[in-house]
C-alpha cells in the first residue's frame, strides 16, 4: 500500500504543478515497482488519471485559470483518439509500447527545457484543437497517459495559449480522454482497485501541486522534472524484459 501511495502521490503531485494527467509518472513507476504487465499498467495509470485530472482540474480554476470554450473542440477531438489508441494498443507488444512512451517522454522533456509563448495565425481554427486532442487522445488509449505532454506544448506553440491556461485546458481534456481510454479496458478487472487506490492518493498530491504551480516559477520545476524525464525515458527505452 505504502508504494501505491508513493506512486499516487508523486504523480498527483506532478500533476498539479505541470498540469499533466500524471500518467508520464504513474506508468514508468507501475513498471518499476509492480510485476504487472505494461499494457496493465496502462490502464490502471488511465483509471488513475481521471481522479487525479478532476482534482487538478478543479484547482486551477478555484485559482483563477479562465478556460477557453476550445475545450470542447479538444474533448471531441481526445475522446475519439482516446478510445481508438486503446483498440490499437492490443496490435502492438508491450516492448514497443514502451519504447514509444520512452519518446513520449524525451519529447515532454524537451518541452520543459525549452516551452514557451507563441501566438498563431493558427489559435482561431477550431480543426486545430479537434486535431490536438485526436493526438493526444491516441497517446492516453495507446500508452496510458493524460496527453497533456503532447496537448500543453501544441497548444502553446499553435494554439497562442498561455502556459498555466494551457495546462488548465490540457487537465479538463484528459478526464474524458482517460475515460474513453479506459473503458475498453474494463472487462480486466485487474487493475480497477489499484487504479482507484493510486487516483486517490493522487488526489492528495494534485491538491497541494496546484497551489504550487500557483505560488512558485516553473522553470526550476521544469529543468528539474525534465531531467528525471530524460533519466527515465533511456532507462525505460533500454531495459531488458
Amino acid at each position: 500500500m505504502l508504494k501505491l501511495f508513493l506512486i499516487g502521490f508523486t504523480g498527483g503531485l506532478l500533476s498539479g504543478i505541470l498540469g499533466i494527467g500524471g500518467g508520464i509518472v504513474f506508468v514508468p513507476l507501475l513498471t518499476y515497482f509492480t510485476k504487472e504487465d505494461f499494457k496493465i499498467n496502462t490502464g490502471i495509470s488511465s483509471l488513475a488519471i481521471i481522479f487525479v485530472a478532476s482534482a487538478s482540474t478543479i484547482s486551477y480554476i478555484a485559482n483563477g485559470i479562465e478556460i477557453s470554450t476550445y475545450v470542447l473542440y479538444l474533448i471531441l477531438g481526445a475522446v475519439f483518439g482516446g478510445y481508438l489508441g486503446s483498440h490499437i494498443s492490443k496490435l502492438i507488444t508491450s516492448k514497443n509500447l514502451q519504447r514509444m512512451f520512452s519518446v513520449l517522454l524525451l519529447f515532454a522533456s524537451y518541452r520543459m527545457f525549452f516551452g514557451t509563448n507563441f501566438s498563431t495565425r493558427f489559435e482561431e481554427n477550431i480543426f486545430l484543437y479537434v486535431l490536438i486532442g485526436i493526438l493526444s487522445g491516441l497517446g492516453s488509449g495507446l500508452l496510458g497517459i493524460g496527453g497533456g505532454i503532447i496537448r500543453i506544448p501544441l497548444l502553446i506553440f499553435f494554439g497562442g495559449i498561455g502556459n498555466l491556461a494551457a495546462q488548465g485546458v490540457s487537465l479538463i481534456t484528459a478526464i474524458p480522454s482517460s475515460v474513453a481510454a479506459v473503458i475498453p479496458k474494463l472487462r480486466n478487472k485487474e487493475f480497477i482497485k489499484t487504479g482507484i487506490i493510486i487516483g486517490i492518493f493522487g488526489i492528495i498530491g494534485s491538491v497541494i501541486g496546484s497551489n504550487i504551480a500557483f505560488a512558485l516559477p516553473q522553470k526550476s520545476l521544469n529543468y528539474a522534472f525534465a531531467s528525471f524525464l530524460v533519466l527515465v525515458s533511456m532507462n525505460m527505452f533500454f531495459k531488458q524484459d
